[in-house]
């Protein structure tokens, strides 16, 4: 069989408890799934990390000379930290062919160095085509990245599930989660979310408490307004996560987004938004933020300013109100689980 798709592994140095692995890997599978061959420039020494092979780059690349027709197309994605190198290797070697990134982030926005800017602009501009969840991200690669190339865009990540039985009996039991509480689930590396540790100080929701889900928290907990429920690995999270909506928000302060993470969300559509779906919790999130389009548009929840806004919101929230967010959330959530969102926009690409 000759292939005529390829893609090059992803690359990371962190455990399979980091959500950024999730992306990547649920990627990497829709691609194996598609058939495509892969290119392996890496070496595998144990489940939890690949170490850069030099050797196998240096064969793979220049003595082999893999012999590509002009017409292949490969795909690799970002945020693996030797982008700018495999990057220049895939442009020096397969220049006649298509090469394709998936952009996992912008760190040129998320922490506004100049290093960052500078190597984006050198290592998105390798490519022909480009794979980003939002317009504004874009917009952002076009006009301040210089990128020329196609780019196609497809809004939320896919978040793979396994057991799709097990996940079924999670909706039910879900519809069975009747708390005297709405209960708000936020998710993720809980030590750089530092405004949870001001929710007891500064909220007191009578309509609704939260659910806290990762590592890194060392807050105060409140019975009735916050609770943490543990950390699971994020293949087990979807059937785990209790709640009747899923926070998107970041920073320190509970009335407001600011810095450099408030302008990333700007930008970005978080991948903790997918894990929310897929686990059939509706959305809430910062009316500013790139994401607040897509759930307007899926009408999969509301967006507030400040999180003091939650309590009165969810005190005039009707049944049906609910009832409607929640089943377009979980039609949504089966499309993400299934990997559709990615293959229908790599399917685009190929068939142009």
């Amino acid at each position: 069989m000759k292939y005529l798709v390829y893609y090059i592994p992803y690359f990371h140095w962190g455990s399979k408890l980091n959500a950024g692995y999730k992306a990547r890997s649920d990627t990497e599978l829709i691609f194996k799934e598609l058939g495509f061959k892969e290119l392996e420039v890496f070496g595998r020494y144990n489940d939890e990390k690949r170490s850069i092979g030099l050797n196998k780059i240096v064969q793979t690349i220049f003595l082999k000379k893999p012999s590509l027709p002009t017409s292949s197309t490969i795909f690799f994605q970002s945020g693996t930290g030797v982008d700018i190198l495999i990057s220049g290797i895939l442009r020096k070697r397969f220049r006649e062919t298509r090469r394709v990134i998936v952009i996992h982030d912008v760190e040129s926005i998320r922490y506004s160095r100049k290093v960052d800017r500078i190597r984006e602009r050198i290592v998105f501009q390798r490519f022909t085509d480009a794979i980003c969840n939002t317009e504004k991200l874009a917009e952002y690669l076009r006009n301040e990245l210089g990128f020329q190339g196609r780019i196609y865009i497809f809004g939320l990540w896919d978040y793979l599930v396994k057991d799709k039985k097990l996940l079924k009996e999670k909706f039910q039991a879900l519809c069975d989660f009747k708390p005297e509480k709405y209960v708000v689930s936020f998710a993720g590396n809980l030590s750089k979310s530092t405004f949870l540790k001001r929710i007891t100080k500064e909220l007191q929701p009578s309509n609704y408490m939260y659910y806290l889900y990762g590592k890194g928290y060392d807050g105060d907990t409140k019975d009735g307004v916050l609770e943490y429920k543990g950390v699971f690995h994020p293949d087990e999270l979807p059937y785990k996560i209790e709640g009747h909506f899923g926070l998107v928000w970041d920073g320190e302060e509970v009335n407001e987004i600011s810095g450099t993470v408030g302008h990333y969300l700007r930008y970005n559509s978080p991948h903790k938004a997918s894990l929310y779906i897929v686990s059939g919790l509706p959305l809430i999130v910062w009316k500013e933020s790139a994401i607040y389009e897509i759930v307007k548009e899926y009408s999969i929840g509301f967006g507030v300013n400040s999180l003091k806004e939650i309590d009165e919101i969810l005190s005039k929230v009707s049944e049906k109100d609910y009832q409607v967010w929640r089943e377009n959330t979980i039609r949504l959530g089966k499309k993400l689980a299934n990997g559709e969102n990615v293959k229908e926009i790599i399917n685009k690409i190929l068939s142009e």
